[in-house]
């Protein structure tokens, strides 16, 4: 009877259920942690004095979905690092490798599951860090859907909007002014409007003007009560120029990215947070790729000694990551996928070296 399956079906089950419960530890431990010390700290500093401990606690809350996203990779480092740290200590190592079981076999559950963990944090990246920071946002700004503002917005058609204030639940826009150009950049027409409306196909203005012009000289005006004009825009757009693009969802990025190039804009930092929201939180692969080697040639050192490496490799990754990478690309000098995926690739890379020079 072959006992090879058996063996290492028990050995997946030990390494898999050993792992995950040394990520899950560290992950709470690190997300109360960061919670604990924003609110402590950093965050509370910006609230207003009449801000109470209630309302800025729920900002942080609301905060901490996309923020304890940068601790995955440490707890995956982590995880790895004390797993296989103990199982060269107490010489398990040694006794998996005297029984035939290669390194790679070893890791490959383990690489699985963190596979695993990272596509689930993608979509709570999205659809919860997301959406929760935007509303922290809100909070913190003190304002609800209605924007009260002077609001630019580079539209399609050769148009500017300025926009006082908005209600996309009312369907209004109180003091609106769009600019018509020609391809040159030139002014043509001036629309202002104190209210406008929209149906689903045209803008309905009311007790407003319009001004023309020819080679930037005014040469015609008249007042209208109420004047239709074709709709190009979606109105929600106005408010979505506003929004963070770190407070955007994957969709929310791709729609403003596909509006943006039609409308013949910039869209550059949205295609770097499109890239990253789906590089990101796949970091803990590559980070536990390059722990497994460093934790089987250094397990002894003990978990301390871990915890130490884990903190400086990530950091290495944020600052190649956030402050090289991405920095590099919103202005233009890298492309978004490599400036996002860029450092994944470089960890994963190392990690496979390491993995392969390890003593099988």
């Amino acid at each position: 009877m072959d006992t090879t399956g058996i063996r290492l079906n028990i050995l997946d089950r030990y390494l898999i259920k050993e792992y995950l419960k040394a990520f899950f530890v560290g992950f709470f431990f690190f997300s109360a942690l960061v919670v604990i010390v924003r609110l402590l700290d950093k965050d509370i500093k910006y609230f207003d004095e009449d801000t109470t401990y209630l309302y800025a606690l729920k900002i942080v809350l609301l905060q901490a979905p996309r923020r304890i996203m940068e601790i995955v990779p440490v707890s995956g480092f982590v995880a790895i690092f004390f797993v296989l740290g103990r199982m060269v200590r107490n010489n398990e190592f040694v006794a998996m490798k005297a029984g035939g079981i290669s390194v790679y076999r070893v890791l490959i559950p383990v690489i699985l599951v963190t596979l695993i963990l990272c596509v689930l944090f993608s979509i709570f990246y999205n659809r919860v860090a997301s959406p929760a920071y935007h509303q922290a946002n809100l909070m913190q700004k003190k304002t609800g859907p209605t924007f009260r503002r002077y609001l630019p917005f580079i539209g399609k058609g050769n148009r500017v909007f300025y926009l006082n204030s908005i209600k996309l639940n009312e369907k209004s826009i109180h003091g609106i002014t769009i600019w018509e150009t020609s391809d040159d950049g030139l002014i043509e027409r001036s629309i202002y409007a104190k209210k406008a409306t929209w149906t689903d196909t045209h803008w309905i203005f009311t007790d407003g003007n319009i001004r023309y012009f020819e080679n930037e000289v005014e040469v015609g005006f008249e007042t209208f009560q109420e004047k239709l004009l074709e709709r190009f825009e979606e109105p929600e757009r106005f408010i979505g120029s506003d929004k963070d693009p770190r407070a955007m969802t994957i969709k929310e990025l791709k729609e403003q990215i596909a509006y943006k190039k039609e409308a013949g804009q910039i869209s550059r930092i949205e295609q770097v947070k499109l890239h990253h929201k789906i590089a990101y939180p796949f970091a803990a692969v590559v980070v536990v790729m390059l722990g497994a080697p460093i934790a089987i040639r250094f397990g002894k050192a003990g978990f301390f000694a871990g915890l130490v490496i884990a903190f400086f490799l990530v950091f290495i990754y944020w600052a190649l990551s956030f402050a090289t990478f991405e920095g590099l690309s919103e202005n233009g000098k890298l492309h978004p996928f490599l400036a996002c995926w860029g450092a994944n690739i470089l960890y994963g890379i190392v990690g496979t070296i390491l993995i392969w020079r390890t003593p099988k």
